[in-house]
This record gives structure tokens, sequence and C-alpha cells, in this order.
């Protein structure tokens, strides 16, 4: 953050025209109606708007089992455009239970009133559901994965109907251990109406060492346990996946959200034998829930 002030302070003295559109997101003219805006993380107001609510979901007992399980799980999307935002449970498991990101920097280049382009970045918060060995036979002996709350950062970018984002996060990887988890996808926003909008995407996520080896790696001691072969897992790409979702609004304050999701585990994720032995390297998800938008 300080480098980026540094740098922020050293374009406004090449720019003295801009320090004004820097400090409150104003706008400063390129050429013909091209405009371009900067933002540094600090809100016009608290103009908080959203939904929030409750999920039921049908996800996997644990990252590789061919048994589903239903749980309840948070359902929100609530943001103040160009500073804060919060979102529960999705169908994509690299987003966590609960993820809340501060745009600490935004770009925004636009023509006329029409956006074309949009930037942000900023620390990300996830919090991420953990795995207990008693979840399943498989995991019996391997020990258990607490849930974490993982402090890390994303970017992203907009531009029409489609987005971008990459986020990096710190996750739990049991026995006191951590490892780095990097996720990104691409997707596409439509309003078909008045009352329905739907999103379609598609995602990837890549784990190093620690991460891989936490989640899916049998130490030598966890083998003796459980009774699976030993598996040394390394980093790599963990799996690719595609999302699909739809929100209804019932009213003007309820809504009704949809998602299902399918991922493949790739490499040492899906070689591994707490997959490989008992589970599936295909992945199936889908959540239902209602909401209150305010």
């Amino acid at each position: 953050m300080k480098l980026f002030l540094a740098a922020a302070s050293a374009f406004l003295a090449i720019h003295p025209a801009g320090a004004a559109f820097a400090q409150d997101s104003g706008q400063t003219r390129l050429d013909g109606d091209r405009q371009i805006s900067l933002g540094l993380g600090i809100p016009d107001s608290l103009d908080f708007h959203g939904y929030a609510g409750l999920a039921v979901g049908a996800f996997p007992d644990y990252e590789g089992s061919d048994d589903i399980a239903a749980m309840a799980l948070p359902l929100a999307d609530i943001r103040q455009p160009g500073f804060l935002f919060l979102k529960g449970a999705s169908v994509n498991p690299n987003d966590g239970l609960v993820s809340v990101g501060w745009e600490a920097l935004n770009l925004g280049i636009s023509k006329g009133s029409i956006q074309k382009l949009r930037m942000s970045a900023g620390p990300l918060v996830h919090y991420s559901g953990g795995r207990d060995e008693d979840d399943s036979d498989t995991l019996r002996g391997l020990g258990d994965i607490d849930d974490s709350v993982g402090l890390g950062g994303f970017i992203a970018a907009s531009g029409g109907p489609w987005s971008v984002d990459l986020s990096v996060v710190p996750q739990e990887t049991g026995d006191g251990g951590g490892g780095l988890l990097i996720s990104g996808g691409v997707k596409h926003s439509a309003q078909v109406n008045d009352k329905l909008a739907i999103s379609t995407g598609i995602s990837t996520s890549w784990g190093d060492d620690d991460y891989m080896q936490g989640y899916y790696g049998v130490t030598s001691s966890q083998s003796a346990r459980s009774g699976l072969a030993g598996f040394d897992a390394d980093a790599g790409v963990k799996d690719v996946g595609v999302q699909i979702g739809a929100t209804y609004e019932l009213s003007r304050r309820w809504v009704i959200e949809g998602q299902a999701g399918y991922q493949r585990l790739l490499n040492d994720a899906g070689d591994s034998p707490i997959v490989d032995a008992s589970g599936s390297r295909d992945q199936f998800r889908a959540l239902l829930g209602v909401a209150y938008q305010f």
C-alpha cells in the first residue's frame, strides 16, 4: 500500500490537474469524450446495497468425494461500489463460504456516460470451511483440517457483460500448516428482463506444495492410520470448473437465487488416493436460496 501511495503521489506531482480526481474519484478528460477516473478506496458515501439470506446446498462431503450432502449456507451479495463487497457461498469451491474485499484501488475508463472498462484491486478475506476426518470413511486417519480465515488479495476487471478476477489467499491445511491457493475466473452476466438475471462462468485454481499436500497428499503416518497408499502431492493446477447462476426478483424486497456448478479435479488433486480410491474427479454442486434485498 505504501508503494502504491508513493506511486500515486508521483503521478499527481507530474499531473497536478489530476489531484482532485484522485481524492474524490472525479474524472479527467483524455481526448474526444473518453474519460479516466481513479479512486483510492475512499467512498463518497456508505450507500450499501445488495441482498442477504440463506440457501440450501447439495455439495460433496469433501472435495474429491462422490457422496453428496445437504447443508445450509449463507447467501449474500452486499457492496458499496468502488469501496467494499461481501459475498456469501457459491458453487465455485474456491470462493470460500464468505468473502470480504476492500477495493483499495479503482480505475475506470468511460466514453460519454458509458463505462467501457473498470479495474479494482485490494485486500481480500476468505472464510473457508475445513475438512473433518469423520466426514467419510476414506478420510479416517488423515486428521482434520480446521475452518480458516485467510487474508490475501485480489484484482478484477469488467467491461460490458464480461468480468475477470484473480485472487491469492492463504488456506489452513491441517496440523497448524498453511498453503496458498490462487484462483481466477471469467464470468458473463446478462439481464434477461426486469426480474431475471443470469450469469455463466468458468474458473480454475492453482495450489502450492503445502496446499496440495495438505488436502491431497498422504504422509507415511497418515497411510499407516488410514490404509491409503502414501502420496506426495506437488504444486500445480488443481481444477477447472463451470458455473451458472440465476437471480429472480420475487418482489421489491425479496429475491430467489439458484446456482449449479461442475468442477474437474486435475493433476495431483485427481490422482490422490483420497480421490482415486473411493471418490471422483468430477464434482457437482448446487444451491437454492431466498434473500432480502435492500
